[in-house]
């Protein structure tokens, strides 16, 4: 067991913004079986934290980035079914994946996190969901004081959004394992205008190609240290809705959704309402990549919060659209 000493812990190495914030008590369990006992101390639940903004230090944190480890269910001519432990790395599990011919989440390259936290966020890209692979999921649920397997429904796996979130499991159910099918027949998504221009038509067919395409196009628009990926979810539409937008952004991209809805860039509507490379404080909005929220270097949780909601502010002012903040606020 790895548990780090109670007292006013550093918390920069363990989410990406890396802002300058303390917890109480750091929990790493290194296997399933700690859980349990470590879990009944914490108060917050995360991966390699991804996918936070802790506003102020904290009280007791749980990370599972520790447990490691995947084994083959079953396979057929067709398809692999695969257990990955929650603390693997996800963009090193794409490659794990492509290296064992195991394909469908190539477009997903380059996400930071953990596996069990690509479940929680039901992470996406490019054309590309985890939801339609994930199988099922195992976990320590606090409230129950007991281990629990949830298949992929009772996830209720939507964009960017999971029951996992919600007041009645985030926090008190910890994933330690999650189970996915994946293809043996590589059929590469190339939907994305970026994906088009970049890709080597010669080269299409090789999904090392598209994994490799896929990264270069996330490192430029991706600062290497200093974020939490994509702030905002892109606002998702209905047609009434998406009428009104085109009054005031005639020329704003449009997606449709099977649904019927329309999502939107927000990316799009933060660089039209002025705002690429805003700063307040040490906190930036990326000059490459609007949807994207920097620690340039002295940050605090203050500057950042401050720049999420000017943002906001902003986009709800000249666009009349509220954007869905997705990164978590803790604290």
């Amino acid at each position: 067991m790895s548990v780090a000493a109670s007292g006013a812990i550093p918390l920069s190495e363990y989410h990406t913004l890396g802002l300058v914030v303390y917890t109480s008590r750091l929990l790493l369990p290194q296997t399933e079986e700690e859980v349990p006992e470590l879990a009944t101390s914490a108060q917050f639940i995360l991966g390699e934290g991804s996918n936070i903004l802790p506003l102020r230090d904290l009280p007791p944190i749980l990370s599972t980035r520790y447990l490691r480890g995947y084994r083959v269910l079953q396979e057929d001519s067709s398809s692999v079914e695969v257990e990955i432990a929650a603390g693997e790395n996800w963009d090193a599990w794409v490659r794990l994946s492509l290296a064992h011919g195991w394909y469908g989440i190539e477009n997903l390259a380059a996400i930071p996190g953990t596996v069990g936290a690509a479940v929680v966020q039901n992470i996406g890209a490019y054309g590309v969901e985890l939801a339609p692979f994930l199988v099922r999921v195992r976990g320590w649920n606090k409230s129950l004081e007991a281990w629990q397997e949830l298949p992929a429904e009772a996830c209720r796996l939507g964009y960017r959004h999971s029951i996992f979130q919600t007041p009645e499991w985030q926090d008190r159910f910890i994933i330690t394992r999650v189970t996915l099918r994946l293809k043996k027949r590589y059929e590469p998504v190339l939907t994305y205008p970026d994906v088009l221009r970049r890709i080597d038509p010669a080269r299409q067919h090789d999904p090392w190609h598209l994994y490799e395409t896929i990264r270069a196009i996330r490192a430029e628009k991706l600062p290497l240290w200093g974020s939490a990926g994509s702030f905002f979810k892109n606002p998702v539409l209905s047609l009434s809705e998406l009428k009104r937008l085109q009054q005031r952004a005639p020329d704003i991209p449009v997606y449709p959704q099977s649904d019927g809805t329309f999502k939107v860039p927000a990316a799009w509507l933060i660089d039209k309402a002025g705002l690429k490379a805003y700063r307040i404080g040490g906190a930036q909005v990326h000059p490459n990549q609007p949807l994207v929220l920097v620690n340039t270097g002295q940050a605090t949780p203050q500057d950042m919060w401050s720049l999420a909601q000017h943002v906001r502010a902003t986009v709800r002012e000249i666009w009349g659209i509220e954007l869905e903040p997705e990164v978590r606020a803790i604290g």
